[in-house]
């Protein structure tokens, strides 16, 4: 499930950053908007960092249910 979670949001890391920014900085007004480019940027980033950590861990897993089963 862990796979599936990271394989999709690697997919939509677009869509999902500049959502996640667009409610930051218009609905929350937590940040201010600076240049939406590079926050969009940097949110994607740490979304495919997320998703890399989603995807191993299920990778981990798989692994050691194959190994101990």
């Amino acid at each position: 499930m862990f796979m599936v979670v990271g394989a999709v949001w690697f997919l939509l890391r677009r869509r999902i950053a500049a959502y996640q920014v667009y409610i930051i900085t218009e609905k929350f007004r937590v940040l201010p908007v600076r240049d939406k480019s590079e926050q969009v940027r940097g949110m994607e980033v740490i979304g495919t960092l997320f998703c890399s950590l989603l995807f191993f861990a299920g990778a981990v897993i798989v692994a050691l249910h194959t190994l101990l089963a």
